[in-house]
């Protein structure tokens, strides 16, 4: 297909008359680092490992269905990724359960390196969030996230790994959420709700990070369809003396979909069939700046883009963000070795921030 820079007349065609995505117009803009978008199909999930690759590395997976290269549901262009992790899911000698994606080397963030990142998720409409924890199963309350979705793991210049990664980004039962992980004991030292998860809806996530193992430099901020979910937010993000390098995919605990797992009155946690989890990834882009990541907004008549109204939809179709409380706001405000993470101490009104700005051109396909 001969790549095309759509106008905006001819991109609104598209979308009303034919039955494919619509393809955003990305600028060719040299401050942009890496694709990772799944445009070229299979033969972008795995070895695309030299430095200015575009597409990603490799694949850690032990069944072929794991990873799939989707065309429905897509969010832009032609396919998406789909990941599927169940109970014996063990990549290696590695622990818990995945379905994950590395990409080619200049994706890996030294001290001080910013970064702009853009990418999609969709949890089908079957997601659950959490589930009983294996250690725990006569406390209700005490339950194991159902998986990260993205994350920045930790490597000490090729030397073996310990511990969690300083960073995750999961799907809840309610919300879509951060943990930034303590590295002397490898749980959350903060878990933030960043926006309510929408089940069968393809999610538009925007990230600014500085990677710094001081709190007084390392820094995030993160946009979802649209909305600045989360301020500037100081604090480390890396460990000292490592770099960062981004996964993507289901990761987690490996007890999860055991059947040979018991409540204190006997009866089975899970059934047979290994407690399949699935989710969607697409668009993946990072950039130096923010506009290397960001197509152009679509134009009004008079040559300008127009935000949404104040308690409007957001720019993706995803519904007014909401606080704790249900209360509607305009501007709101991942392995899990240990099973879990829990919230200390990040509770914040968020403030009212201009939008980030309008997306690209693109479908919203539901999943089943």
């Amino acid at each position: 297909m001969k790549k095309l820079a759509l106008t905006v007349s001819a991109a609104v065609a598209l979308i009303a008359g034919a039955s494919q995505a619509a393809m955003p117009a990305y600028p060719d803009n040299p401050d942009v680092i890496w694709k990772g978008n799944f445009e070229e199909g299979a033969s972008s999930l795995s070895g695309n490992c030299n430095w200015g690759d575009n597409g990603w590395c490799g694949e850690q997976n032990v069944r072929a269905q794991q990873i799939q290269i989707v065309d429905d549901p897509a969010f832009e262009g032609h396919h998406a990724v789909r990941f599927e992790v169940k109970y014996g899911d063990v990549f290696r000698s590695y622990s818990d359960e995945r379905s994950l994606l590395s990409p080619p080397p200049q994706m890996w963030e030294d001290e001080g390196s910013e970064r702009w990142y853009r990418f999609q998720v969709m949890f089908p409409q079957d997601w659950v969030g959490s589930y009983p924890k294996w250690d725990e199963l006569g406390t209700p309350a005490s339950r194991n996230n159902a998986g990260s979705i993205v994350e920045w793991h930790h490597d000490a210049n090729g030397a073996v790994e310990s511990g969690s990664a300083p960073l995750y980004i999961r799907g809840g039962d309610q919300f879509i959420e951060m943990c930034l992980v303590d590295q002397a004991t490898s749980a959350c030292r903060e878990t933030l709700q960043l926006a309510p998860l929408n089940r069968g809806h393809w999610q538009d996530i925007v990230i600014h990070a500085k990677w710094s193992s001081d709190p007084s430099v390392g820094y995030l901020e993160i946009w979802i369809d649209g909305v600045n979910v989360l301020p500037k937010h100081m604090g480390s993000n890396k460990y000292p003396g490592m770099k960062n390098y981004l996964l993507t995919g289901l990761y987690r605990n490996g007890h999860i979909g055991d059947p040979n797992l018991l409540f204190p009155d006997g009866t089975h946690v899970y059934g047979t069939d290994g407690t399949p989890g699935v989710a969607y990834v697409d668009g993946f882009i990072a950039g130096k700046t923010r506009d290397s990541v960001l197509p152009p907004a679509p134009a009004t008549s008079g040559g300008s883009s127009t935000p949404p109204a104040s308690g409007s939809a957001s720019p993706s179709g995803s519904p007014e963000p909401t606080t704790n409380g249900g209360t509607p706001v305009s501007t709101a405000g991942v392995g899990f070795p240990q099973g879990g993470c829990s919230s200390t101490g990040f509770q914040s009104a968020w403030l009212a921030l201009p939008l980030f700005g309008l997306f690209a051109l693109r479908r919203r396909r539901s999943a089943a």
